[in-house]
């Protein structure tokens, strides 16, 4: 009864079976329905205040935070190992969605690399990411990329998990050699998990760089996205 999603998800499947078509959906459905307790809800809660304070005791200001918004649905892990043929990134102790710094860190480099931001230059890269080519000046960046996690509302709890499904119309001519596509093949629907929610972005490094990095990491949020199905539309934010 108290298994947290990020366990349910990642141990049990209840199949019986090859030809079983409903152990997945089911599954995706239990883990929504746990992700709803409202006393591992709870510990989260309070578990997210220590968060904060240890932040802080890092060095960690108000200033230095920003909360950002789903804009629709975020999958972020959709390729991680998992009893589903897909996965969602939930914290290992609560079964709650969180953004890996290393995502975020990575979306950041990765939009300032490919698109023209104002104001923002490739020494700028060099400084907040680091240079991790292989070369005599090798350098660490100036600015750390703490995990996103998920604020939970002031009172009661709220869904921030919710079952959705991808269809694959060709399944043997992307799994098989030989066998073209064809316009009768049978479609196969793949449950999978999204997220929705507010989450807490935190960097910590020099004064003078945390805003800029936050102004690069607000805009490839908004326009790119982050995690999976960004072409079809998911992992928008927005910062409030």
């Amino acid at each position: 009864q108290t298994a947290n999603a990020g366990l349910w998800l990642n141990k049990f499947l209840d199949k019986k079976g090859d030809k079983d078509t409903t152990a997945k959906p089911t599954l995706v459905k239990e883990v929504v329905d746990k992700a709803s307790n409202q006393e591992l809800q709870s510990l989260y809660g309070k578990f997210f205040v220590r968060w904060k304070q240890a932040l802080k005791d890092y060095g960690v200001k108000e200033e230095h935070t920003r909360k950002a918004k789903v804009c629709g649905r975020m999958v972020v892990g959709l390729g991680s190992e998992s009893v589903l043929e897909t996965s969602v990134m939930l914290h290992h102790t609560y079964g709650v969605p969180y953004i890996p710094g290393s995502a975020l860190k990575g979306l950041a480099r990765h939009f300032a690399g490919e698109k023209r931001v104002d104001g923002w230059e490739a020494e700028h890269t060099k400084v907040v990411f680091g240079n991790d080519k292989k070369s005599d000046d090798t350098t660490a960046g100036y600015i750390t990329f703490f995990d996103a996690l998920y604020v939970p509302p002031q009172n009661g709890t709220e869904r921030f998990l919710h079952a959705d499904v991808m269809t694959v119309h060709h399944g043997d001519y992307y799994m098989k050699e030989n066998i073209p596509p064809t316009d009768w093949d049978d479609p196969t629907p793949i449950p999978f998990l999204s997220a929705t929610g507010i989450y807490l972005l935190a960097l910590a490094g020099p004064e003078d760089w945390i805003n800029p990095t936050f102004k690069l990491l607000e805009l490839a949020l908004k326009e790119e996205g982050i995690g999976a199905k960004t072409s079809s539309g998911y992992g928008r934010m927005k910062f409030i």
